[in-house]
C-alpha cells in the first residue's frame, strides 16, 4: 500500500509541476573580479571553516570568503564557497527552514558556476554556445574537480526542492558531471561519486531506468572506500531501503551511524555530526516509512 501511495504521489507531483523550473547559469557572462586573494584573510576564513561544527563559525567563514571573493578571481575560493553553502543548505533542510535551504543551494550553485568559468573555460564556452551539458562537461579538466562536484551536489538538492519535474530535467546533467568526477578520482570526497550513483540508481528505479541492485552495489562500494563518511549509510537507508521496504537494513544502517564516532575523520566531524542527527530523525519516522 505504501509503495502504491508513493507512486500516486510521484504522478501527482509530475502533474502539478507543469513546466520545470530552470537554472540560469549564464555561462556567457564573465567573472568580473580581477584581484588576487589576500593570504592572511583567507587563512582566517579557513580557520573558521575548520570550526564549522559551530554553525556561527560556519557562517562567519562564508562571510569572510565572500568578502574576499568580491574582489578576487580565484576558482579555489569560489569552490570553497560552493561547498560551504551546500553545507548551509543541509543544515537548513534538516531544520525544515525551506527558504534558507533553497537560498543556500542557489548560492552554492552560483559560486560553483563562477569557479567552473575560471577553472574549466572550455566547458563554459561549450555551454555558452548551446551545446549539451553531457557533451560539454568532458572538456572540464581535473583541476576543476571541486567545482564540478559541488556544482552537481548543489544542483541536485536545488532541483529536488523544486519538484519532481525539475529533478528529472537535470538528472542526466548531474550524472554526467559525477561520472566525469569519478573518471578522475573515484575516491573524491570520501567516495562521493559512488555515493551519488547509489542514490541516483535508487531514485530513478522504476521511473527513469535506475536499478535497485546497482544502487546497493554503489552504496557498498562507497562504504568500502570511505567507511568513516556516515552520510553514505544515511542515504542508503533513506533512498534504497525505503524504496525496497527493507525495514531491517534501514534500522541497522541508521543505528550504525548513530553509534559511530563522528570524529573518527576529523576533517568531516561537522558533516558526520549532522548525519547522525539525520539518522536519529529517520529512525523516529520508521513507522511512517514502513
Amino acid at each position: 500500500m505504501k509503495q502504491l501511495m508513493m507512486g500516486v504521489a510521484v504522478s501527482a507531483s509530475v502533474a502539478l509541476s507543469g513546466c520545470a523550473t530552470q537554472h540560469a547559469a549564464k555561462w556567457d557572462e564573465k567573472v568580473t573580479a580581477t584581484g588576487t586573494v589576500d593570504a592572511a584573510a583567507a587563512g582566517d576564513a579557513d580557520s573558521l571553516w575548520a570550526q564549522r561544527k559551530d554553525e556561527a563559525k560556519h557562517m562567519e567563514a562564508i562571510a569572510k570568503w565572500e568578502a574576499l571573493a568580491a574582489t578576487s578571481a580565484d576558482a579555489v575560493l569560489y569552490a570553497k564557497l560552493s561547498r560551504a553553502w551546500y553545507f548551509a543548505g543541509e543544515r537548513a533542510a534538516f531544520a525544515d527552514k525551506n527558504d534558507k535551504r533553497d537560498e543556500a543551494y542557489q548560492k552554492g550553485l552560483d559560486w560553483a558556476t563562477k569557479s567552473l568559468k575560471l577553472s574549466a573555460p572550455e566547458f563554459a564556452k561549450s555551454m555558452a554556445e548551446g551545446k549539451s551539458h553531457a557533451e560539454s562537461i568532458v572538456k572540464a579538466p581535473k583541476e576543476s574537480i571541486d567545482a564540478m562536484y559541488w556544482y552537481a551536489s548543489n544542483l541536485g538538492k536545488w532541483a529536488a526542492a523544486k519538484g519532481f519535474a525539475t529533478r528529472l530535467r537535470y538528472k542526466d546533467d548531474i550524472k554526467a558531471t559525477i561520472d566525469h568526477v569519478k573518471s578522475f578520482d573515484e575516491k573524491y570526497f570520501f567516495a562521493a561519486p559512488w555515493r551519488y550513483l547509489g542514490g541516483y540508481e535508487a531514485q530513478t528505479a522504476g521511473l527513469a531506468g535506475g536499478s535497485l541492485d546497482k544502487s546497493e552495489e554503489n552504496f557498498k562500494k562507497a562504504v568500502e572506500l570511505a567507511p568513516t563518511y556516515l552520510g553514505t549509510k544515511v542515504l542508503w537507508a533513506d533512498y534504497l531501503c525505503v524504496k525496497r521496504q527493507d525495514k531491517a537494513t534501514f534500522e541497522k544502517l541508521l543505528k550504525d551511524v548513530v553509534a559511530a564516532n563522528a570524529a573518527a575523520e576529523p576533517d568531516i566531524e561537522a558533516e558526520n555530526t549532522l548525519e547522525q542527527e539525520k539518522a536519529k530523525k529517520l529512525l523516529s519516522q520508521i513507522d511512517e516509512k514502513f
